[in-house]
């Protein structure tokens, strides 16, 4: 009873103390402030935080938006400061309140940033553009880049002009354990299902999960990383709807997912 007493005393004090270092202009706590005041270290603060307490409410912010440089380098720096790149589902919604977005969109958001890669011709060419005055977003338009301008600047900022040609940086490999607990069975029958929905914006998660026997944010999570393979298996549906015969059903090759 006094242990349940003490956690939500912390509770509330985390709370209305983050509550204090609250910015409405970056949509987000302070938690360096948080943790100093306290002197707790961070991770701990957000484990006993609650919104609901101090009524701050968690953003939603897809991966297709810039999301602006600072927040997309605190977005990558805490998750390579206190968890190395590897991170369990609880992690992530630790993520998620340090940053007050929507853990999944946290997770997309990282997952687009650790898949582009810069190369030598687009490092010239944003030079180019820059050197001219071009602003991000125009820059981004005018290479075709595949990725949005908060990634573009991100990954130009980071890459070496002298060195990129023998860059063999390793692709930031963002795991959920969850994810290795899926069989080739599993995942092709969720690139099925996913394949039915469009652009997957009104999928029935509920059936999903009951269908898998997975919980929903694990299909959610799942997708995410399958991604290449659900859009695959799109582009063979239309190709199909257009007179195409196929009998075998789409390739997965999700070793390195699994790996």
């Amino acid at each position: 009873m006094f242990t349940m007493h003490m956690s939500s005393e912390l509770k509330y004090r985390v709370s209305l103390t983050a509550k204090n270092y609250y910015s409405s202009s970056r949509g987000r706590v302070d938690w360096e402030g948080v943790s100093n005041e306290l002197r707790m270290p961070i991770p701990k603060a957000l484990e006993h935080f609650d919104e609901s307490i101090c009524g701050i409410r968690q953003r939603s912010l897809s991966e297709a938006q810039d999301w602006g440089i600072e927040t997309l380098t605190a977005l990558k720096s805490f998750t390579e400061t206190y968890f190395q790149n590897c991170m369990s589902v609880d992690d992530w919604i630790l993520v998620g309140k340090y940053m007050n977005i929507c853990h999944s969109d946290c997770v997309a958001k990282m997952w687009a940033l650790g898949k582009f890669r810069m190369t030598p011709i687009l490092f010239e060419q944003i030079t180019e553009y820059r050197d001219a005055g071009l602003l991000w977003p125009t820059i981004c338009r005018n290479t075709l880049a595949d990725c949005t301008p908060d990634i573009l600047r991100i990954a130009y900022a980071t890459s070496n002009k002298d060195t990129l040609y023998q860059s063999k940086r390793p692709k930031a490999k963002f795991r959920i354990s969850k994810h290795q607990h899926w069989s080739r069975e599993e995942d092709a029958r969720l690139v099925e299902l996913l394949s039915q929905y469009g652009n997957g914006n009104d999928v029935d998660w509920n059936y999903i999960s009951k269908t898998l026997g997975h919980s929903k944010n694990a299909c959610r999570y799942r997708r995410i990383l399958l991604r290449p393979q659900i859009q695959g298996a799109r582009g063979s549906s239309i190709d199909t709807d257009h007179g195409a015969s196929s009998s075998e059903s789409p390739s997965l090759g999700i070793d390195y997912l699994l790996n």
